[in-house]
């Protein structure tokens, strides 16, 4: 009996402390402080502990990791108190932080070849320790993780610390800190190594910013790289040098290549409310000879438009920054305007150019016969337009950006005397921002000017004059529906065209924004006309391909100011 009740006494005994800890599970720690930085440091450090239960060797360990975290950003003198709160299952900790300590001597030196290299030099002034600034153990390792990278992106790849040393002085309240690092020599480039086999082994070569014997620069290999994969001619590109196997002081660089395939195709479809549904097939042939001359071909077939293309570029000297170009194409437009009827053919030879500044410079001279119908009356025009356009587009965050901006501007010009149905010059400027703030705040402004000057403009072709109106003008009109009208209400097309758009869109859920918009603008011949202006909202949802676009507008200027649903997909810019 006496055996029973020894073995009943010891089992409470175990018991009960494991029922006490079950109340003082700790659901959410709460720190107090002067210092917000010293409070998001400990929430940091001692996440791990909620949801566990609160003991006292639990306490114990606490205590040394809110130490811990309070030390390295500077608060080596503290006090603090932890209550533990059963009916909130909360952790209370109160600090009462003495002053931080702060640097009393930050001496970082690069010696040897290193200490002469501007880059590096300039890296040293902009470190994120200084003598004076709070102590912070974080910002020491940033710094030294900092100096490492850049000494190894110069390619001192033989670097040796020399001293790296943090030490606190707490009886005067202070720091010191030594990084000071033997960068040895630098390097240079030396053989580039090609992996297997590829047609565009010489473009390779020329298109390498950097020869054997130049210094070696990780900037330099990502420029390359880049430059690489913006050629029509490989699926996939691998840069990177070969350290385990430098000597004499050069470090081999291997290029890895793939190839495209002989031949690729693609098909695809969608809809928008001008085209109706559509239909696209692409044929790509990025390498048609020894000379890297390649070739594709586009078919675009809707309901209301039907057209196709073919392109062949020769590289001149760089096939990123320099091509010409023979394009050839062929359309046709059943109703696609209230009532015409649009065939037209063209031929046109380009020399492309990238610009230092990243503008796209184009010169060009085309070929073009059109044929429209509508009401009667058929224009028949035949033109010889030689050109110039400059284009620049930027943006961040891929098919759904978030900050962007594009611009195109084109002038061509034709003379009667020249295979051309009337003198003419055109002006066509195009701008658009996209910008987002507060992450969830997106703005789209866009404006678009031009210009036909002809001796007669009747004699224009339609493709040459200005039409509003439709998904990507003022939304509200139907497509190209704003322009003067002849005495049977046929479009004739403008001289001139002004528009412009506002838009906002807010996103309430990860994949959907709300938009708001208002468009305005005309196409005419003497501004005589009341401009038009569309309204309305619409909703975005973010897919691979870009946002799906669904609007509904009113055309406030329109007498009856009746309503269009458009839908469009694709980013924005």
């Amino acid at each position: 009996m006496s055996r029973l009740i020894c073995f009943l006494i010891t089992l409470c005994m175990y018991i009960q402390p494991v029922f006490a800890n079950e109340q003082k599970r700790i659901s959410e720690i709460k720190v107090h402080s002067t210092s917000e930085l010293a409070e998001e440091n400990a929430q940091l450090y001692l996440k791990k502990y909620q949801n566990t239960v609160f003991t006292h060797r639990q306490e114990q360990a606490i205590s040394a990791d809110l130490q811990l975290a309070l030390q390295a950003v500077g608060y080596y003198n503290f006090e603090s108190e932890l209550t533990y709160s059963s009916q909130a299952q909360s952790l209370n900790i109160t600090l009462s932080l003495a002053p931080a300590l702060r640097w009393q001597s930050v001496e970082v030196q690069i010696m040897g070849e290193g200490g002469k290299d501007p880059e590096l030099s300039l890296l040293l002034d902009s470190l994120p320790i200084k003598k004076g600034e709070q102590i912070r153990h974080d910002l020491y390792s940033v710094a030294k993780n900092q100096i490492e990278s850049a000494l190894l992106e110069r390619g001192y790849f033989d670097f040796v610390w020399v001293q790296s040393t943090l030490e606190i002085r707490r009886t005067v309240k202070q720091g010191t800190a030594k990084l000071i690092v033997d960068s040895g020599a630098r390097y240079q480039f030396g053989e580039m190594k090609l992996s297997g086999t590829s047609k565009a082994a010489h473009f390779i070569t020329e298109l390498a910013p950097f020869r054997p014997h130049t210094k070696y620069d990780a900037k330099l290999l990502s420029d390359f790289s880049l430059a690489l994969n913006e050629t029509p001619y490989f699926a996939s590109v691998k840069v990177y040098p070969l350290l385990k196997s430098r000597t004499a002081g050069q470090v081999p660089i291997r290029v890895e290549v793939t190839d495209k395939p002989a031949n690729s195709f693609e098909v695809g479809g969608g809809y928008s409310t001008d085209l109706g549904a559509k239909f696209r097939g692409k044929w790509n042939k990025p390498w048609v000879n020894d000379f890297g001359h390649s070739f594709n071909t586009d078919l675009n077939i809707s309901q209301r438009k039907q057209d196709v293309s073919a392109t062949y570029t020769i590289p001149v000297e760089d096939p990123n920054t320099d091509v010409l170009r023979v394009l050839g194409g062929y359309q046709l437009q059943d109703d696609l305007t209230d009532g015409v009827k649009v065939t037209a053919w063209n031929v046109q030879l380009q020399r492309q150019w990238v610009l230092k500044s990243h503008w796209v410079r184009t010169a060009f001279i085309k070929r073009e016969h059109e044929r429209s119908e509508q009401t009667g009356l058929i224009l028949d025009t035949e033109m010889l337009l030689p050109g110039v356009s400059y284009a620049k587009k930027q943006s961040q965050g891929g098919m759904t950006p978030y900050w962007g901006s594009e611009q195109l501007f084109t002038i061509e010009v034709a003379h009667e005397s020249l295979i051309s149905s009337t003198s003419l010059t055109k002006v066509h400027w195009k701008q658009a921002w996209l910008r987002s703030f507060q992450e969830r705040h997106l703005m789209i402004l866009k404006a678009e000017l031009g210009a036909v000057i002809a001796k007669d403009f009747d004699k224009t072709p339609l493709n040459l004059r200005f039409f509003a109106g439709g998904d990507q003008s003022i939304r509200g009109f139907a497509f190209q529906s704003i322009s003067p009208k002849g005495e049977q209400g046929e479009l004739l097309g403008a001289k001139y065209l002004v528009t412009a758009s506002s838009e906002y869109n807010y996103q309430f859920l990860p994949n959907w924004r709300a938009a708001v918009f208002v468009d305005l603008g005309t196409a005419t011949n003497d501004f005589e006309e009341k401009w038009a202006v569309g309204a309305g909202f619409g909703v975005r949802y973010i897919t691979p391909i870009g946002p799906v676009r669904v609007d509904h507008a009113w055309g406030l200027s329109k007498p009856s100011r009746s309503t269009r649903l458009s839908i469009v997909i694709g980013p924005e810019i």
